[in-house]
């Protein structure tokens, strides 16, 4: 009877076994609650978070088309004056009514009546010489309109003639 009556006995050593459990968990928990929980942050820190779209650049331009004529200032008249002709000839043989654009560029000028001048003389030295050979061409007065204008790229005064 003894071994039956051992089973049915009371542990009195259950209890302070879980009052010590009880007691380490309760001094464990300020230790845990220093630590960071696991999340989908911990691995991937934008986790979560809106996306911010990338708005990739505009596409490039056109490039620039090339200039029917370009002449830049030191070429001598009689070097120019026969290609200015002979080109304004077969433009004028294609299309009877084009319209010769002559566009006369000079580098900036460190005060705006010096970028004046500039302009000024680009023009009449080697603006009015170039119209002055379309005209000689054939093309009337009317058909060749003229610019000046400041680019900040030329280092040296030149003009170009575009068709229209």
């Amino acid at each position: 009877m003894a071994p039956f009556v051992r089973h049915f006995r009371s542990q009195r050593r259950f209890v302070p076994q879980s009052a010590l459990l009880l007691g380490l968990l309760l001094l464990a928990m300020p230790l845990l609650s220093g630590c960071k929980l696991l999340d989908q942050r911990t691995f991937n820190p934008n986790a979560g978070k809106p996306p911010h779209p990338v708005i990739p650049p505009a596409p490039p331009g056109p490039p620039p088309r090339a200039p029917f004529l370009a002449v830049s200032e030191g070429t001598p008249e009689s070097e120019f004056g026969p290609i200015v002709e002979r080109a304004a000839k077969a433009a004028l043989a294609r299309k009877p009514n084009v319209l010769f654009v002559v566009q006369a560029f000079a580098p900036p000028q460190p005060t705006p009546d010096a970028q004046a001048q500039a302009l000024t003389d680009v023009t009449r030295h080697l603006g009015a010489l170039i119209a002055a050979h379309i005209e000689k061409a054939g093309a009337q007065t009317i058909q060749i309109e003229m610019h000046a204008i400041t680019d900040p790229s030329a280092t040296k005064p030149f003009v170009r003639v575009d068709v229209r």
